[in-house]
């Protein structure tokens, strides 16, 4: 004979027999007390025996409840074991995950946590979408992207932001400029240089015009590049100076430049994980999204002087 049970109803008779409460097991259930009721007599008339004595100062279990309780509470911990050696083996057989990311993290953090995470999971199969903050957004809102790490997307309804660390803007100079002596710069000192910006439409760009914006001098744009990485490619070769994200001069990947704060006003951008409200990542994706927080936990952006 099959017995039609539901996994509410075990887990409604376990909560009951742990308080002794009908009230109590429903708090814990976050279900209203009839609700509860509905499911003990289900499981009741499934069985066919009463599960449980109640009186108006104690519930305790029947004999066929105490038969019962050893054989529920297997079954739950079997069901449990199973979903979560499903779980494993999913991650294990790798899987697709889309990062979408701003190309000055994914230049200097992700190949790093990338190389981490291949040695855990050698089967999973990566995609990084390194574009500017509003594409990163954009990916992330329309699903084509799992995840992203970027610093806007705060104030969308639809968005969950966590902030990780807050990064300043520093002047990117060669070590050979006169300004590279100093131990900060401010923006009226910028007036007459050679300045490299990023294009209109970057993220970066609407936070420092944003900032600047009440500033009565202004330095004037004489190069304009798409992307930090292009900026920096200019201030290397002698071009001018560019007021670049921290982490922009991490590493080695640009020797010949130094980073000056910047101050009159400092600007600064929080960098965090953003993902749909409401979604659940596939346990590849969260597990990369582990290993980035806490990643990027641990490399917060220092002061860039005598960098």
């Amino acid at each position: 004979m099959r017995i039609d049970l539901q996994t509410d109803e075990i887990l409604a008779f376990l909560a009951v027999a742990e308080k002794s409460s009908f009230k109590a097991a429903a708090e814990e259930l976050f279900v209203s007390q009839p609700a509860l009721s509905r499911r003990i007599e289900r499981l009741e008339s499934a069985l066919g025996s009463q599960l449980f004595e109640r009186t108006t100062r104690r519930v305790s279990l029947t004999q066929a409840g105490r038969q019962f309780l050893p054989h529920a509470q297997a079954a739950m911990e079997e069901l449990e074991l199973a979903i979560r050696g499903i779980s494993e083996t999913s991650i294990q057989r790798g899987g697709m995950v889309t990062l979408a990311c701003v190309p000055t993290v994914a230049n200097h953090l992700v190949p790093s946590v990338l190389k981490e995470f291949a040695a855990k999971f050698p089967k999973a199969r990566v995609k990084v979408i390194d574009e500017g903050a509003a594409q990163v957004l954009e990916s992330v809102v329309a699903g084509i992207a799992d995840f992203g790490i970027n610093f806007i997307g705060a104030q969308e309804s639809d968005i969950e932001f966590e902030g990780v660390y807050q990064e300043n803007f520093v002047l990117a100079v060669p070590r050979r400029h006169s300004l590279a002596r100093q131990a900060s710069v401010s923006w009226d000192e910028l007036a007459e240089e050679s300045f490299i910006s990023v294009g209109g439409t970057s993220g970066n760009r609407t936070l420092i015009d944003h900032a600047l914006a009440k500033l009565k001098k202004r330095p004037a744009i004489r190069y304009e590049a798409n992307h930090i990485a292009g900026a920096m490619g200019l201030v290397a070769a002698g071009l001018g100076v560019a007021a670049v994200p921290s982490l922009a001069l991490f590493g080695d990947a640009y020797p010949t430049l130094t980073g000056l704060p910047l101050t009159g006003p400092r600007i600064s951008r929080t960098i965090g994980l953003i993902h749909r409200k409401g979604s659940k990542l596939h346990p590849t994706a969260q597990a990369l999204f582990g290993m980035v927080k806490k990643a990027m936990s641990s490399r917060k952006p220092k002061p860039a002087a005598g960098h």
